[in-house]
């Protein structure tokens, strides 16, 4: 119960009076495993990019995000970067003077980050020009999304904000209560039409109509069990995920949720445990289990396809499925990427960023390989190549 307590402290914190810490506390649980060694696939870094130092004492990583042919990427001392997604080259970059703590958002021709004192920035993706600041009032802690005319913000405070994309006036605000004790940072809204899908610390799921800011219907996901404060968390901090006709929701401590968003009910539900985004390929959903065990189930009834338990206790990061290859990646806290298939979950390859551990994996459009982001700010551009 100590071990389980100390490792807690790394991702728990109460709402109130937290200091920052470190973003690499995904490296908690079991002892980690040795790297498993494989070669059916030479993975290698391509381009990469240094951000800047201000990650190695920042406690919520900024996910850069693709837009286009561009990478738009941010460090929390405040510094905004476009790049170019083939060869890393800088097309802008700009010095908000800000400590970031959000993003970062792109969308209908707006980037848009957040810092800890809830100001919140929307850049022209062209040449980063600055469109409009805004205050919030609130201490943003989710990457901001672009749904439709409107900027939606989640504050560590509970409330959810509808800001006008055009002039950063503030819409509408939604506030809810927030538990004493949650696991750190926010998930990130999903526009499912005309409305916006909000997952929360209390394990319940809202949706919210975009242009009035009204709650249409919440409903409580998950329930706490246990005996004490930790045993009862059930952040629903992995973001909800749309693939299809599905929407794919996870609470922390309790299960993987799909809903059918044609006859708006639970499909089925697995007791899967996870923080970690949720990714899809064509046939499988995948997972990273809270004891870094990379798992996919089936998207339509919620069994289990197969479990990779060589990589249980290195730290895993989210998993992606690489688009027409037939394989997935994940990143751990040494460094290292891990290239499975993801129809099996056989290892294929590996490769190392030798830049702290990795915090999050993303592909981009035309792109057959991937990226990352590690602990000391560096993205990096992954090649793949069969039978080297």
């Amino acid at each position: 119960m100590i071990k389980q307590l100390l490792a807690m402290t790394m991702v728990v914190s109460v709402v109130v009076g937290c200091a920052p810490r470190p973003i690499h506390f995904m490296r908690e649980g079991p002892a980690p495993v040795v790297v498993p060694k494989q070669s059916s696939w030479k993975v290698t870094p391509g381009w990469r990019f240094y951000t800047g130092e201000t990650y190695d004492s920042a406690d919520i990583p900024l996910r850069p995000v693709v837009g286009g042919s561009r990478i738009f990427a941010a460090e929390p001392g405040g510094k905004i970067y476009a790049l170019e997604a083939d060869t890393g080259d800088v097309v802008w970059q700009i010095d908000s003077k800000l400590d970031l703590s959000a993003g970062v958002g792109f969308g209908h021709g707006v980037v848009v980050v957040a810092s800890a004192e809830g100001q919140l920035l929307a850049l022209d993706p062209t040449d980063g020009n600055l469109l409009w600041q805004s205050s919030v009032g609130a201490e943003v802690l989710a990457r901001p999304i672009v749904a439709d005319e409107h900027i939606i913000v989640r504050a560590g405070d509970g409330q959810v904000i509808g800001v006008d994309k055009n002039s950063g006036t503030i819409r509408w605000r939604l506030r809810n209560s927030v538990p004493s004790l949650s696991v750190r940072g926010l998930s990130v809204p999903v526009q499912v039409n005309e409305i916006v899908v909000v997952g929360y610390a209390s394990g319940h799921l809202s949706g919210i109509d975009i242009q009035s800011g009204r709650e249409l219907w919440k409903t409580p996901i998950s329930r706490p069990g246990g005996s004490n404060q930790i045993d009862r968390l059930i952040d629903i901090d992995a973001d909800p995920l749309i693939a299809g006709s599905q929407l794919f929701v996870a609470a922390y401590q309790d299960k993987v949720y799909a809903i059918s968003l044609t006859a708006q009910k639970v499909q089925w539900s697995a007791p899967r445990s996870t923080l970690r985004n949720l990714a899809v390929s064509d046939s499988e959903l995948l997972i990273t289990l809270d004891n870094g065990v990379v798992m996919a189930l089936d998207p339509n009834t919620g069994a289990e396809v197969w479990k990779q338990a060589r990589l249980m206790g290195r730290g895993v990061t989210n998993p992606i499925a690489i688009p027409g290859s037939k394989l997935c990646v994940v990143g751990d806290y040494q460094g290292y990427v891990h290239v499975m298939d993801v129809s099996t979950g056989a290892l294929k390859g590996r490769g190392r960023a030798r830049a702290g551990a990795i915090l999050a994996t993303f592909i981009g459009p035309g792109f057959e390989g991937f990226y990352t982001l590690s602990e000391r700010g560096m993205i990096t551009a992954w090649l793949l190549d069969e039978g080297s």
